[in-house]
């Protein structure tokens, strides 16, 4: 056992852990990043087992070419004295093993759980890693809720699933070793009790037995001895245990004995199959004879409602009143998603789909929701009139519809009364919270308006849209000085500008003054608290503010998206790639569709160095909207990463275009061209940007940028230099690799040091 104070690189060790059969696990201090992580170290006795250590390294390697929020994360890989240790992500919370020690779980734990372990599986065999050795000790439940998959000591490459032949088998570890048994005896699959050759389905059978210890608090194969058991595992059906019947439904049970096929061709072949059988089960869609979690909810009281709320159409002649068709869509969406025992899909996923073009069902079946709600709105002066209709997603049958004539005066009303009749329709407990609970954000009407018309332009984030949706905000808070949303919307835009050319020193004391206001009005509220920590960041380089204003916002409101998205971004700026994965995946759970989630997840992939990974979600967040300027410049800078010149070109001609040329893509477009050889159109944009109208400003970054992309580090230093000094908010970007030129240079460990991000206040965040 090692000392407390032991030096291991740059880890200083605190405390022992824990200690299992290959190793010690110690809680080190890092002292390049001044974060808390885990060191695992193999065994002295182990030391020189040349088959350990091969096993061992085999762990670290594994888990390192994986990146998904429901698997460990691994940092660091080396030796120590003779010994190999590597180093991971520090959790804090249980192993499944202890919280099963602790209770039996209600079958919808119990699935929750399943699915995430399901979602780690895909993430390992998609690149050809078969765990095989699954178990509650290997099992990790944090303390805000996700589960982890630990421990691929005995993890090895096989064929991916895809071209798996389920009636060949690939070379593996065991069959090598002369058919030695490698595993944990009760969780072994057939054929690995064998020893015979395997692939990633030996971990659908463990998964199997995993899941009927949550649920039935045993083992399914038991014995007095090993031969024992392996006896079961080999020959006996999992048996049936007290209460299974009335405590999991059928669709459970008949997913878990799937699982537990004896004959690795008749079980689920992929983890991808079964997890969307899991989340059939979830969504109560299964078939009539087993209707999966719904009865589970009504033994257990809850009734499992899900609800999109679409796009209101716009029926009217003037197109710009669909920031009206959007808001009341949106407000209707807050409404409901503040009601007990109701699911409502998340505006980002539910605004994708244009009611004109897509039908209702098939927006419910990609949103997974059982029920649709989609509206039309049509103005004439004062007058509105809405009409709305409930759809069920399974069977197109309109479960409710209605038609409202209003005053626009009376919109608060109607929106509220929308709510209550679709609640009644979908028949939920609202218990003692209703719609009558909810707090109002403002009474006045136009300043409603004028912040439904914000939003719409806030949304689309180019430079014209975003001084739009300024006006709007500022004119909302004129007509209601005490509208919290309105004020703190309002230094959300000054915080986008700033990052957009908009001088800092003006963007900050405006976004200050808006957030004061804000805070003075409503300090509970978790968009609030959100804006505050966005400025934080982006402004101030508060990074230890920012972290304590993003979890303030999201314990207010687990569901709001953008504070996980931003908090995500905080820390890939700050290097804690790990948690701003986790962060951004979480955003992603919540709001699937979304380009801002998924491209904040390729943001925390390119800075940590993976731009291949980076790509392949950047493309996932393309493909749901083309025109999205975060991910095309994101894109841009992936591609040059990945020395795609042409490609980089390519996407920021485009990002320039759908921006008004602003001086922000104007910067990663000459940086483009420099590498893609071009020079003369790098230096055009070089001059353009130099040679600014009088009274204008162009962010230093950007100009940096394109002398960056020419291979002109020195003038590239001067105007980083600069950028520091006025607190360009582009200096974040020190950690993506566009700026890998200058990361030797002592000078920018200096810059790191001013924006905050090279000493203690990094690791805060």
């Amino acid at each position: 056992m090692l000392e407390k104070g032991t030096a291991i690189g740059s880890y200083t060790v605190l405390e022992l852990l824990g200690a299992g059969g290959m190793g010690e696990v110690y809680r080190a201090r890092d002292s390049r990043l001044k974060r808390d992580v885990a060191v695992k170290i193999l065994t002295e006795r182990l030391a020189d087992d040349t088959e350990a250590l091969a096993r061992f390294e085999k762990e670290a390697q594994s888990v390192a070419a994986l990146s998904h929020p429901n698997i460990l994360a691994i940092h660091d890989f080396g030796r120590f004295e003779g010994q190999s240790y590597a180093v991971m992500e520090l959790l804090e919370g249980e192993t499944l093993r202890e919280r099963l020690e602790r209770e039996r779980l209600s079958a919808r734990k119990a699935v929750d759980y399943a699915v995430q372990i399901a979602s780690g599986l895909i993430a390992a065999h998609n690149r050809g890693i078969a765990h095989r050795d699954l178990k509650p000790e290997n099992l990790f439940l944090t303390r805000d809720g996700l589960l982890k998959i630990l421990d691929f000591g005995l993890a090895q490459q096989v064929a991916g699933p895809e071209t798996i032949d389920a009636r060949s088998t690939a070379l593996t570890l065991a069959q090598s070793q002369n058919h030695a048994v490698v595993g944990t005896i009760g969780y072994m699959s057939p054929e690995q009790v064998r020893a015979r050759p395997l692939d990633h389905r030996t971990d659908i059978f463990s998964f199997g037995i995993v899941l009927y210890e949550m649920l039935s608090g045993e083992r399914p194969f038991l014995g007095p001895s090993s031969a024992d058991v392996i006896g079961a595992i080999l020959s006996e059906s999992p048996r049936d245990f007290p209460g299974r019947s009335e405590t999991v439904p059928p669709a459970l049970w008949s997913i878990l004995n799937r699982c537990l096929e004896k004959n690795v061709d008749e079980r689920f072949q992929t983890a991808s199959d079964l997890a969307f059988a899991l989340r059939t089960v979830v969504d109560g869609s299964a078939d009539s004879s087993a209707s999966g979690m719904r009865e589970v909810d009504q033994q257990t009281g809850d009734e499992p409602s899900t609800v999109a709320v679409l796009r209101f159409a716009n029926m009217s002649p003037d197109p710009e009143q669909e920031y009206f068709c959007e808001g009341i869509a949106e407000e209707v969406i807050n409404a409901l998603a503040m009601i007990e025992g109701l699911r409502v899909a998340a505006r980002s996923s539910a605004f994708q789909f244009d009611p004109k073009e897509n039908d209702a069902r098939e927006a419910g079946r990609a949103l997974k929701v059982k029920t649709v709600l989609e509206g039309s709105v049509r103005t004439a002066g004062k007058r509105v009139r809405v009409s709305v209709q409930l759809v069920d997603v399974e069977n197109g049958f309109q479960l409710w519809s209605e038609r409202y004539d209003r005053e626009m005066d009376d919109i608060f009303a109607l929106q509220d009364e929308i709510s209550e009749r679709v609640v009644e329709a979908l028949k939920v407990k609202l218990g003692a919270r209703t719609t009558e609970d909810l707090k109002r954000p403002t009474a006045s009407v136009e300043a409603y308006q004028l912040y439904l018309k914000g939003l719409h332009n806030w949304y689309k984030r180019g430079t014209d849209s975003l001084e739009k949706a300024r006006t709007f905000f500022e004119q909302a808070a004129e007509k209601d000085p005490s509208y919290a949303l309105a004020h703190a919307a309002v230094a959300n835009t000054y915080d986008s500008l700033g990052w957009y050319g908009l001088e800092p020193r003006l963007a900050r004391a405006k976004a200050d003054a808006a957030i004061q206001r804000a805070l003075a009005l409503d300090p509970q509220l978790a968009e609030v608290r959100a804006a505050v920590g966005l400025k934080k960041t982006f402004l101030d380089w508060d990074w230890e503010g920012a972290e304590r204003e993003f979890r303030t916002a999201i314990e207010a409101n687990p569901s709001y998206v953008l504070a996980h998205i931003w908090f995500s971004m905080a820390l890939s700026w700050t290097e804690r790639y790990d948690e701003a994965l986790t962060m951004a995946g979480r955003a992603i759970a919540l709001d699937p569709l979304s380009p801002y989630a998924h491209s904040a997840f390729g943001l925390s992939l390119l800075s940590a160095g993976r731009a291949e990974e980076a790509l392949d979600a950047l493309n996932e967040a393309i493909e749901i909207d083309s025109d999205y300027l975060l991910t095309l410049w994101l894109l841009t800078a992936t591609h040059g990463a990945l020395g795609q010149f042409d490609e980089a070109v390519a996407v920021a001609e485009r990002a320039a275009v759908i921006s008004g040329r602003s001086s922000y893509y104007l910067g990663w477009l000459g940086w483009a061209y420099g590498l893609a050889g071009r020079r003369g159109e790098a230096e055009q944009i070089l001059q353009k940007l130099i040679s600014k109208p009088e009274g204008a400003y162009i962010g230093p970054m950007a100009v940096m940028q394109v002398h960056l992309g020419l291979g002109q580090n020195e003038e590239a230093f001067t105007w980083l230099d600069k950028a520091a000094t006025v607190g360009d908010p582009l200096t974040t970007l020190l950690t993506l690799p566009f700026m890998d030129p200058l990361r030797g240079d002592p000078r920018f460990q200096t810059i790191r040091d001013r924006v905050g991000i090279g000493g203690s206040s990094a690791a805060s965040v």
